[in-house]
């Protein structure tokens, strides 16, 4: 018997070890065909299937021996899935911190700062809690998540005790910084970067040529871990297929149910999502519908990309040629908004995640438990870099400050590159209506630019012939 289930064992990992080989060959080889997004589906569904024919090949079996040959097969994928995971867990502390700091030390000096930085950042906090009221009211009202059990190297969890808003609040402050960033605790890295970054603008107004090294020096950094959050986002199709091998083998079919679900759950939060910034224009008097339309170029590059660092650019552009919002608060606002309060990506799906997981491992949704993903997501959304797959990121640092397994987040990634598209045009829209908003109340906003947009670029072509 103990035979039979060896060579059970050996075939299965032979075969894994294939498939496995099939991806690398998709990813290195047809790399300029085939865009990334699809390469991720195309592993995603090669894990799914071999998964579920493994489930439905044992299916006949003892459920001690299935349970036996599963722990054995499922070696070499946990192996490269949780790899993976603790690649994007390596990225979180250094990435948050940087981009922290990169936002803060590059500020522009310019008049109104301070009044446009409050404005600005206090419409992204705001705009990020509705984002995740958003997810959480919809997560629980679909119940997402309770009819999934936890996939396998997670059954054990169990989640941290709330000890009430004030012990909350004080256990995010960092008390040792180093510690923090060595347990992780992301909430309390961006509180230590954004007092650095204070600290090094009031020493940088004194001693400009002092300082002036410094920031480059964070600027660089910023850079480099930019790139290399890309290269660790190019793993993504090697992960996938381990963990939806290791979820489908292991996994009811009625998982796949809630992953349909997740898909209807997130679609209505982007909907309503932009329901909420068309209520925030017209509620400052700006036409929602003429919005729209001059903020379509940017809008399509966003959706195309799932990318808001990539659209910066055109979002400016945009914003400066066809909103008529000022160089300064167009500059300012839009590049904040693809570092921090990105409404979709930080606050909507990390929110959908959380009651998600927290449903399969049994947590109970409470109001201590709502108010605690609350503060978690407000101060998680500040730091994540905007380029394709950091939505991954910014889970990582909710659900690790809820005291959640990150594992189950597998189960969406078949489907994630279309909701990521999505996502990062509510994104890019939240950053530019915020903008738009803040222009007109400090009285900058050009009103004939953004009524004739058109006319005004038709102006300024003829002046310059």
């Amino acid at each position: 018997m103990f035979g039979v289930i060896a060579m059970e064992s050996i075939v299965w990992i032979a075969i894994i070890l294939v498939l496995f080989a099939g991806i690398i060959v998709l990813n290195v080889k047809f790399k300029k065909n085939i865009a990334f997004a699809w390469r991720v589906v195309i592993s995603t569904l090669i894990g799914l299937a071999a998964g579920i024919i493994y489930q439905v090949m044992f299916s006949g079996y003892s459920a001690d021996t299935s349970a036996l040959i599963t722990s054995q097969v499922t070696q070499v994928t946990t192996l490269i899935g949780d790899g993976f995971i603790a690649l994007l867990r390596m990225l979180v502390v250094p990435l948050v911190f940087i981009a922290i700091l990169n936002v803060i030390v590059n500020q522009k000096e310019q008049a109104n700062l301070g009044k446009m930085t409050i404005r600005t950042v206090s419409l992204f906090v705001i705009t990020v809690a509705v984002a995740a009221l958003i997810g959480i009211g919809l997560a629980m009202a679909f119940n997402l998540g309770s009819g999934m059990t936890l996939p396998v190297g997670t059954e054990g969890w169990a989640g941290k005790e709330y000890k009430g808003i004030v012990d909350t609040i004080i256990g995010l402050l960092p008390r040792n910084p180093i510690a923090a960033m060595a347990e992780g605790n992301v909430i309390a890295v961006v509180i230590f970067a954004a007092f650095i970054g204070i600290a090094t603008n009031k020493v940088d107004k004194k001693y400009p040529e002092l300082i002036a090294p410094v920031k480059t020096l964070i600027t660089a950094g910023f850079k480099i871990m930019t790139r290399l959050t890309g290269m660790i986002i190019q793993l993504i199709p090697y992960g996938v297929f381990a963990l939806m091998f290791n979820l489908a083998a292991t996994q009811g079919f009625s998982t796949f149910q809630e992953i349909a679900t997740y898909f209807v759950v997130m679609l209505i939060g982007l909907v309503l999502l932009f329901a909420v910034h068309m209520i925030i224009l017209i509620s400052r008097g700006i036409n929602p519908v003429k919005f729209v339309l001059n903020a379509a170029p940017a809008l399509l590059v966003a959706f195309t990309s799932s990318s808001s660092f990539g659209t910066l650019p055109v979002t400016i552009e945009t914003l400066e040629d066809r909103m008529g919002v000022s160089t300064g608060v167009a500059n300012f606002s839009a590049s904040l908004g693809s570092t921090m309060g990105m409404n979709a990506c930080a606050g909507l799906f990390p929110a959908v995640l959380a009651v998600m997981i927290a449903n399969m491992s049994g947590v109970a949704i409470d109001l201590p438990f709502i108010f605690l993903m609350l503060v978690v997501i407000v101060i998680g959304s500040f730091g994540i870099a905007g380029i394709p797959g950091t939505a991954s990121i910014a889970a990582t640092v909710v659900l690790g400050g809820l005291g959640l397994p990150f594992a189950p987040v597998a189960l969406i990634w078949p489907i994630d590159p279309i909701i990521d598209m999505g996502r990062t045009m509510v994104n890019v829209n939240g950053a530019m209506v915020i903008s738009t908003v803040v222009d007109k109340s400090m009285g900058l906003m050009d009103q004939e630019k953004f009524n004739e947009p058109n006319k005004q670029k038709d102006n300024e072509v003829g002046a310059e012939a």
